[in-house]
C-alpha cells in the first residue's frame, strides 16, 4: 500500500521521483495528490504517445511515484514546504530512496531536490536507471516553463526535453532550447 511519500507499483520499469509530500498528500495518503498530481497525469498522456517502452501507460497506477524526502512538509505543520539539501543528501534518507526505485530502467527526477538526491545515488551506484531531469510540475514551476503560453504546451516543453534526455542523453537536452527550459534544476 502506498503513503503520502511514496506509490509502490511492484513490477514498474519506470518511476518518478518528486520533492516531498505536502499537506494534500498527508490528507489524501499518497504523492502527488493536488496540482503536481493533475500536471503528472498530463505527463504521462504526453510520455505514453511518445515514448511508450518507456512509459508504457497513461495510468499513473503504473509507475512509482515516490519523493527525495519521505516526511511531510508544509508551513503550518513543519514552517517550511522543503527539506534542506543536506537532508535530502543524508546517507539514511538516500538508502531509504535506493530501496525504492533501485529496481526501475527509467527514472525521472522532478525538481532540484529531486535531481541531487537521483544524481547522488546514481555517482554511488545505487540505481543503474536511464535518468532524466526536469522542473517540479507543481503548477507554480510549470507557470515558469518558456516556450509556451498555457499549461498544455508547458507540459509539452516539459515533456521534449525529457525524451530528449532519454533518447539522446543528458548533452543532447542541454544542447536543446526545450530541454534547458524544462530541464533546469529549480524547485
Amino acid at each position: 500500500m502506498g503513503s503520502p511519500h511514496c506509490q509502490p507499483c511492484p513490477g514498474a520499469r519506470t518511476g518518478f521521483v518528486f520533492i516531498c509530500p505536502g499537506r494534500f498528500e498527508a490528507r489524501r495518503g499518497y504523492p502527488c495528490a493536488a496540482g503536481t498530481g493533475a500536471n503528472l497525469l498530463r505527463v504521462l498522456a504526453a510520455l505514453h504517445e511518445r515514448l511508450p517502452a518507456q512509459f508504457p501507460s497513461p495510468d499513473r497506477s503504473k509507475y512509482v511515484i515516490t519523493n527525495s524526502w519521505e516526511k511531510v512538509e508544509y508551513p503550518a505543520l513543519t514552517q517550511r514546504s522543503v527539506p534542506t539539501i543536506a537532508e535530502v543528501l543524508d546517507d539514511a534518507n538516500l538508502a531509504r530512496l535506493a530501496a525504492e526505485i533501485a529496481a526501475l530502467e527509467t527514472v525521472v527526477a522532478c525538481g532540484a531536490h529531486a535531481h541531487a538526491a537521483v544524481r547522488a545515488l546514481a555517482e554511488r551506484g545505487a540505481i543503474r536507471a536511464r535518468l532524466a531531469y526536469g522542473r517540479h510540475l507543481s503548477q507554480r514551476s510549470v507557470n515558469m516553463i518558456a516556450g509556451a503560453s498555457d499549461t498544455p504546451g508547458r507540459i509539452g516543453v516539459w515533456c521534449d526535453g525529457v525524451v530528449a534526455q532519454l533518447r539522446g542523453g543528458a548533452a543532447a537536452a542541454a544542447r536543446s532550447e526545450t530541454g534547458a527550459a524544462a530541464g533546469r534544476a529549480v524547485v
